[in-house]
């Protein structure tokens, strides 16, 4: 005895719209510079800890210290590595569904 259920097809993804993807990909590239300019305050900011380098613009608060400045440029780029993969995945076509007659046919067959 075979038993089936049968559900509907439920929501139908859509698919992006290329202009999205363009703009993702815009931004990523917008991005990166001042990913790189957080990277630059961490290690400025860190090297003035060390003595290195003259002292920090930012003498208070909590963007004075390298440990923000380093969380930022790391959230940042995460971001900008998202924006990236979004922006130049290719678009999956929908899967093929067999012909209903030849699903039958196979169901058919596998009862008997």
């Amino acid at each position: 005895m075979l038993v089936r259920i049968r559900l509907g097809q439920g929501r139908r993804v859509k698919q992006n719209k290329p202009e999205v993807r363009v703009i993702a990909t815009g931004l990523s590239v917008l991005l990166q510079p001042v990913v790189l300019a957080a990277f630059v305050l961490a290690a400025w900011r860190f090297g003035t800890d060390l003595g290195w380098t003259q002292d920090f613009v930012i003498s208070s608060g909590p963007l004075s210290h390298w440990q923000t400045w380093l969380a930022i440029a790391l959230v940042l780029q995460a971001v900008v590595i998202a924006l990236n993969r979004y922006g130049n995945a290719k678009p999956q076509p929908p899967p093929e569904t067999p012909a209903r007659e030849s699903v039958l046919k196979s169901q058919f067959d596998r009862v008997l």
